[in-house]
């Protein structure tokens, strides 16, 4: 990722320049595909000395604006510090934001389980006692974080259920790929 930097009503020093490149590439490993980071670094004759330097930079991937953010500080690094933080936690707040949609909507990835589904005795327990599925085998799941329906559909369509189960449950990885097929119907 390159790094424009570009000084208003200063002059800008190698040792600047060299410090807003190196800080501002930690930004590149949120976003790989970032091409540059066009930063503005201006100073103020304010009153307030904490405003008298002001950093705004925007962050361009395939020719689009993707971020924008402004800081002020008292010294010019400061003020670089203090954008780049800024931009990181917005980076990982979109990121976020992006995973979270992923997996509550890809394929093979569940959504996080409400709090409400760990009461006793859970539908699974219940379902799974109805189709004479036995305690022991009920608790096992539980212990391998198998706890609603959904995640052990999910393990039986991914083909994970005897992994996740481990040796010596052929017949009870039988009996539940039985169950999940008839709750299909």
């Amino acid at each position: 990722m390159r790094v424009l930097l570009t000084g208003k009503n200063m002059l800008l020093t190698d040792a600047v320049e060299h410090y807003a490149t190196e800080k501002f590439s930690r930004l590149a490993r949120h976003r790989p595909k970032l091409e540059r980071a066009e930063v503005e670094l201006t100073r103020q004759a304010t009153r307030e000395i904490q405003d008298h330097y002001v950093c705004q930079g925007n962050l361009i991937e395939a020719g689009r604006l993707v971020l924008r953010g402004e800081a002020r500080a008292a010294n010019p690094n400061i003020a670089i510090d203090a954008l780049v933080d800024l931009l990181e936690q917005r980076l990982e707040r979109q990121h976020e934001r992006v995973a979270s949609f992923r997996r509550s909507t890809a394929e093979g990835h569940l959504p996080p389980t409400p709090e409400e589904a760990f009461v006793e005795p859970s539908t699974l327990e219940i379902v799974l006692s109805d189709y004479g599925i036995d305690a022991r085998t009920i608790s096992h799941l539980q212990e391998r974080e198998i706890r609603t329906m959904e995640q052990l559909r999910a393990a039986v369509d991914d083909g994970h259920l005897a992994v996740r189960l481990g040796p010596g449950y052929d017949r009870q990885t039988r009996d539940l790929t039985r169950v999940v097929d008839k709750l299909r119907l």
